[in-house]
């Protein structure tokens, strides 16, 4: 497992832990499993390591794959503990309703993925609560919405200490061929292909006082997730950056000048802002394409020209040279090198 730049969308490494018992649950031993995924499983304890978004959607599509199960994401949440979460399971236990725990995954979201986000809404005797994360492809990897939704469901039920069932969900994930294991796993009142993700609870289920809370302790795991997500956050500028560079590269390559103006800062600003980083806009826009192209080439299965447009190239020659000046090899070498199954 990698130390990735802060920019990156990245997760917590324990969150493999659950996903590991659910593999070895079905027979397969989940070690092998994730070092071919190229997952260090030796360094899963290391508070400095996280887990690049990219690569733990192919961890979650390679497990569907190799269970042949389209509710693996749910199995794995099952298999969910507090500890999993850090601080942040330490303090959602130390709550003092699961209404003040989901509060509390809403605050600290970032410390899971930082790339993910919690929403709630009251409405009359309801709480909803609206999942987004950023999507990695026009084909979502379904099985990490399942187990985002089942991880906060079952952290629910662990601070309750019983089974305690939202009254409605709506996702925006296909149709399953099955949806029983939906149904067992979240509530009966679920529905499919919606235009978004959300779990909704009768207020009065989720507001009793719960004999497990724990002020003080809860504010202590408090801090300790809050100091953890600054360190982790401190460098916001080259990231976002970065994000704007994903979205504006198919219409060609944004200049400095155009990003400063985006993020409503001078162009010497943004450049003093990156170096502060210990990085440049140049170096970003090459770490930014080299990622896309990994991902378009051997994931995704696009064609050279395709990919070079996507990266805003204005000839698959041109992006030929570049690559294989980041690489030494040439795309199709490299895709062949690299390809995943």
């Amino acid at each position: 497992m990698e130390k990735i730049a802060p920019r990156q969308v990245s997760l917590l490494p324990t969150l493999l832990l659950p996903i590991g018992r659910a593999l070895e649950e079905r027979g397969i031993a989940a070690t092998p499993f994730f070092e071919h995924m190229g997952i260090n499983t030796a360094t899963l304890g290391d508070p400095d390591r996280r887990i690049p978004r990219e690569k733990f959607h192919r961890l979650m599509s390679a497990a569907v794959v190799a269970t042949g199960d389209e509710g693996f994401g749910l199995a794995a949440a099952h298999h969910m503990q507090p500890q999993v979460l850090q601080a942040l399971g330490l303090s959602w236990l130390a709550s003092d309703s699961v209404h003040d725990g989901l509060r509390r995954m809403s605050r600290f979201a970032r410390f899971v993925s930082t790339g993910f986000t919690l929403t709630l809404q009251e409405e009359d005797d309801v709480l909803h609560a609206w999942l987004d994360g950023p999507r990695t492809s026009d084909e979502p990897v379904w099985a990490v919405l399942d187990y985002g939704l089942g991880m906060i469901v079952q952290m629910c039920r662990h601070t309750v200490g019983e089974r305690l069932a939202p009254i409605s969900v709506i996702l925006e994930r296909n149709l399953p061929q099955d949806a029983a294991p939906w149904r067992d796993a979240l509530c009966d009142d679920i529905a499919f292909e919606a235009e978004a993700d959300r779990i909704t609870w009768r207020l009065e289920d989720i507001e009793r006082h719960l004999v497990t809370g724990d002020p003080l302790l809860a504010r202590v795991t408090d801090a300790r997730a809050q100091q953890y997500l600054d360190g982790l956050l401190d460098k916001d500028v080259s990231r976002r950056v970065a994000d704007r560079i994903v979205y504006l590269l198919p219409d060609g390559v944004p200049s400095q000048a155009q990003l400063a103006a985006d993020l409503h800062m001078s162009s010497r600003t943004l450049q003093r802002r990156l170096r502060s980083e210990g990085t440049s806009f140049a170096q970003v826009l090459r770490e930014v394409r080299l990622e896309l192209a990994h991902n378009h080439l051997c994931h995704y299965n696009r064609s050279v020209l395709e990919t070079a447009y996507l990266l805003g190239f204005s000839e698959p020659s041109t992006f030929s040279r570049a690559f294989k000046d980041w690489t030494g090899l040439a795309p199709a070498d490299y895709r062949a090198h690299h390809s995943v199954a």
